[in-house]
């Protein structure tokens, strides 16, 4: 945490500390510093790995060591399977807003293109969403570029986006990295529980083959520094296979290996962090949206999982300027993303622009819809999932900004 700017980002609230009390208490033997078991993930881990699945993910067919293979991150584990499903300028649909790091992931070595998904207005979680990967799939076709997948984070109509794949015979990319951070509140208490495409019966709905999974040790275990993920292909033992060629570049460090499967294999602790996470994100949910109800600042409701809140603050901004408002168009580039260039208006971006920076200055950052491929300008990313005297300072500190 920046002791000049507030960085109000994600997995510094959840219970670190039991974490790191594990990580100190690790047996670090001489093996450790070794290549071990080689870069596809250790056998140890993997089959640490599989139990957690069935156990917590409740998939209709046993998960296997074998259907796994772990890579540094799941940054790289996006990256391996874009390379294997996917060639050089071949597309892969990911829903709006997503996460700004999906754009190097897809296109840095595979050569993908993301092709973002807008909503126009539907719900982005609800079946209808699926009509619009179906609209950009056509346009995306019609331009010439072949779709190959798309990643998807949960959502309600799992089974609504199985039959679309298949209709296409493109590959079907969970990714379910939030899979344990799931809290209830009282506004949220209707909200559909998480359920893993792997507890999805895919009978005469998709092809097996097309099916995989991902998950890291970044979000739920609150452990992004350390770097592991896996990809799980239970029902296509070909694509692990084919990316053990070039795995070797995204090798997993052993004692990261050795430190995930100490936790996956202590299940009492495990109990017992997750139902502390779930209270904390609660509490941090419930304190930030009470937060924008006082400020007039309208939100997406009924979240239950993650550690942020997608908020509108053009009603504080002054004006409700679309991406498409105007005459008066300028190219914007996604944050840090300059392969993703998009059409904007010029007002609505610099009030965005200036509403940023009265932020930084007053030193809070919320992370600006724009770095999230966000429909519309004036929405932002308030992470709620930092330790309670930093989130207050940090919301006083945003409260400041919008009453000055």
């Amino acid at each position: 945490m920046s002791e000049r700017t507030l960085s109000k980002r994600g997995q510094e609230s959840l219970p670190v500390g039991q974490l790191f009390e594990k990580f100190v208490e690790l047996n670090i033997t001489p093996d450790l510093l070794t290549y071990r078991d080689g870069p596809f993930g250790s056998r140890a881990l993997r089959t640490a790995l599989s139990s957690f699945f069935n156990d917590y993910f409740n998939p209709v067919e046993k998960v296997l060591p074998e259907h796994l293979l772990v890579a540094g991150g799941v940054t790289s584990i996006i990256d391996l399977i874009c390379f294997a499903v996917a060639d050089e300028g071949d597309g892969i649909l990911i829903g709006r807003p997503l996460y700004t790091s999906f754009a190097n992931d897809v296109k840095s070595r595979a050569g993908a293109v993301l092709c973002p998904v807008s909503s126009e207005g539907r719900d982005p979680m609800g079946e209808a969403m699926v009509e619009m990967f179906e609209k950009e799939l056509i346009k995306r076709e019609k331009e010439g570029t072949r779709v190959r997948g798309i990643i998807l984070a949960s959502v309600e109509a799992l089974k609504a986006y199985m039959r679309f794949c298949q209709r296409h015979n493109i590959h079907f990319i969970s990714d379910e990295v939030y899979a344990m951070s799931i809290y209830r509140t009282p506004s949220n208490a209707s909200a559909v529980p998480f359920t893993s495409v792997l507890a999805i019966d895919t009978s005469n709905l998709i092809d097996a083959n097309l099916v995989h999974v991902l998950y890291g040790v970044s979000k739920d275990f609150s452990s992004n520094g350390l770097r592991a993920g896996v990809l799980l292909s239970q029902h296509n033992p070909s694509v692990p296979r084919a990316l053990k060629s070039i795995a070797p570049f995204s090798w997993p460090a052993s004692v990261t290996e050795h430190y995930w499967t100490a936790l996956l294999n202590d299940r009492a602790f495990l109990d017992a962090y997750f139902a502390k996470n779930s209270e904390r994100l609660a509490v941090g949910y419930a304190r930030v949206t009470g937060f924008l109800k006082e400020q007039g600042v309208r939100w997406v409701e009924g979240s239950n999982a993650g550690f942020f809140v997608w908020a509108d603050f053009r009603g504080v901004l002054g004006g409700d300027v679309l991406v498409s408002d105007g005459e008066q168009q300028v190219e914007t580039v996604a944050v840090g993303r300059p392969s993703q260039v998009y059409r904007t208006s010029r007002k609505a971006k610099a009030r965005d622009d200036w509403f940023f920076e009265k932020m930084v200055r007053a030193k809070v950052f919320v992370a600006s819809g724009n770095a999230f491929f966000a429909e519309e300008h004036g929405w932002y990313r308030v992470s709620f999932s930092v330790p309670t005297e930093v989130l207050e300072m940090g919301l006083e500190r945003l409260r400041g900004v919008l009453e000055e």
